[in-house]
């Protein structure tokens, strides 16, 4: 979330579905069209839970469709929750994601490329009128790219879905260069659209997307590219839009939809599988060795054509002897290939960072998050945070901001509950803090555009929440409000406090809530979201998170009882409390 995206996003709760086939049509000689819908099509009630309509408003949008084992009857399920799925670790399901390219109120077209085996194609071969499918998603949508003036996209058969409803979609008199790929002739679709579109079909082994768009004469203004197909196929288009077209990263979406994959040699039977998961388990040097790649700049600078150690040398500023040594062990790992000649390339590991660079620096939020863990033994004995995050997110604006743009991003998931399990429809202003504040006011702006929004933050958060997370026109009609730290009050507000109090010592939390409340007129009402665990969550994903929060802040997930026990020593009374998915858990708090 470095700079605002072209494309807004919205997120909904993640539903599994039955619905049912209710047409099967071949298109052509190599694509089937499945047309599904149902009953749970639409809200419905099941296990407990008061379940949402499918919404899908995005052309790229991908829902996952669940398939039986060979030989099974029915295939292995998540369980549901309030707005998300609970996967098992005792038996995965075999799932794939495919793209609508056409949805109304009551069903969905989903077209099948015919090729090869599989639970997936062998299902769409044998695929009837009646049968029933297993359906999760869309879990959430982006739009259209605003302020583009002209688009190119391009893709394969894997992509056509997409492109054909985006081309449906687009709005009347887009200019659009579309470049589509298919593996022979009559492969080739009708796509109606109102846009002024340019098409042209490519056949496989004659031309190639990225010889199509690179070759193809640049337009005028600003640019907007989309790009999905197979990974390989698909990388020299990256380098060709950032190098030579200078295109920033907010104008293009490049997304490998599947990779040729080489067979993979069978492991040694006779290998101690608990001697090596141990030792993958615990060594250090992987993970540090690539997150110095990815800081140095080492993987983007190869993918733009820096080949030798020398050159890495001079543009990295690095020591040449010990960068070798760290090219060499990147070689080994498959981050990086190295020919006879001593030139590097990218290996397979190396591509996929091109993807997720940002996950893996050192000198980013997340790193930080991920160090404050080599002093997990000294927060194990004295149950203090060993590493002082706090102070330094709100010290340095740039690590800060980025560790607020994460937590945001994050938020984003549990904002469509948290809008529909409050009532908003009566309420007059909002007066928003937390550091999942941002995505829920671009939320509740759309859902209620009559209430007047304003944002308390520090002062350098204010400037992220304007540029990075507010939406362009929520930005416009929101108050920003700079403070230190405490909560503002403001009169005739409901206060919207989310994740307010995740960076706190229950120290600090109580004394923080306790100022507010005291601060509070009679009959203000305060909405209070957490992320919460639970004392049997086994999750280890889950437990490391918490972990990393209580190095690096003394805090991690409350539970519900904790954060209850805070809000009474604090004097605020519970109207009510509702989980609202995803571990977060809404508050509707009042003055005691």
């Amino acid at each position: 979330m470095s700079s605002r995206s072209m494309r807004s996003t919205v997120t909904f709760p993640i539903v599994l579905r039955e619905l049912t086939v209710l047409r099967v049509a071949d298109v052509n000689a190599g694509t089937r069209r499945i047309t599904v819908g149902g009953p749970q099509f639409g809200a419905f009630h099941r296990d407990g839970l008061d379940l949402p309509a499918l919404r899908s408003e995005g052309f790229d949008d991908h829902v996952k469709l669940f398939f039986a084992a060979p030989g099974a009857d029915r295939p292995v399920l998540p369980r549901q929750q309030v707005a998300s799925l609970d996967w098992s670790v005792e038996a995965r399901p075999i799932a794939k994601d495919y793209t609508p390219h056409r949805v109304t109120a009551t069903e969905m077209d989903l077209d099948f490329v015919r090729h090869g085996s599989g639970p997936a194609a062998t299902w769409a071969e044998s695929a009837r009128p009646g049968d029933p499918v297993w359906v999760a998603g869309p879990k959430m949508s982006l739009s259209h790219p605003a302020g583009a003036d002209v688009v190119i996209a391009a893709g394969d058969e894997t992509a056509l879905p997409a492109i054909r409803r985006w081309l449906r979609e687009m709005p009347a008199g887009t200019r659009a260069y579309v470049f589509i790929e298919i593996s022979a002739e009559d492969r080739k679709q009708d796509l109606p659209t109102a846009a002024d579109a340019e098409i042209s079909w490519l056949i496989s082994g004659r031309e190639s997307l990225a010889e199509a768009v690179s070759t193809m004469p640049w337009p005028d203004g600003t640019v907007f590219v989309w790009v999905a197909g197979e990974a390989g196929a698909i990388k020299p288009l990256r380098r060709y839009l950032r190098v030579e077209r200078g295109l920033p990263p907010e104008q293009m979406e490049i997304t490998g939809y599947w990779k040729l994959t080489a067979p993979v040699a069978a492991a040694d039977e006779d290998e101690d599988e608990a001697h090596e998961r141990l030792h993958e388990l615990t060594d250090l040097t992987p993970g540090l060795a690539i997150r110095a790649a990815v800081t140095l700049g080492l993987i983007e600078l190869v993918n733009l054509g820096a080949d030798t150690a020398e050159l890495l040398a001079r543009e990295t500023d690095a020591d040449l002897g010990t960068l070798r040594l760290l090219l060499g062990y990147l070689a080994g790992l498959d981050v990086l290939t190295v020919d006879a000649d001593g030139r590097y390339g990218l290996g397979e590991l190396g591509d996929e960072l091109l993807e997720d660079a940002d996950w893996y620096h050192l000198d980013g939020a997340e790193a930080a998050l991920d160090l404050s863990l080599l002093g997990l033994v000294e927060t194990v004995r004295r149950g203090r945070p060993a590493a002082g995050l706090r102070a330094t997110f709100e010290s340095d604006s740039g690590l800060g901001g980025a560790a607020r743009a994460t937590i945001e991003e994050s938020a984003m998931w549990m904002v469509p509950t948290l809008i529909d399990r409050y009532d908003w429809s009566g309420v007059r202003a909002v007066a928003a803090t937390g550091h999942g504040a941002g995505v829920t006011l671009n939320a509740l702006a759309k859902a209620h555009p009559q209430i007047e929004l304003s944002i308390a933050a520090a002062p350098s958060a204010l400037g992220v929440l304007r540029d990075q997370i507010l939406d362009a026109e929520v930005a416009e009609r929101t108050e920003l409000v700079p403070t230190s730290g405490a909560v503002p009050v403001r009169p005739g507000a409901v206060h919207l406090l989310v994740r307010a109090l995740e960076w706190l010592t229950d120290e600090d939390a109580e004394h923080l809530l306790t100022e507010f409340a005291a601060g509070l007129p009679g009959g203000a009402e305060v909405v209070l979201v957490e992320e919460c665990r639970s004392l049997d969550d086994t999750d280890p994903e889950e437990i490391e998170w918490d972990l990393k929060m209580r190095c690096a802040f003394g805090s991690g997930r409350r539970t519900e009882e904790r954060v209850g026990a805070l809000l009474a020593a604090a004097g605020l009374r519970v109207v009510d409390t509702v989980d609202i998915g995803w571990s977060h858990r809404l508050w509707r708090l009042a003055r005691g």
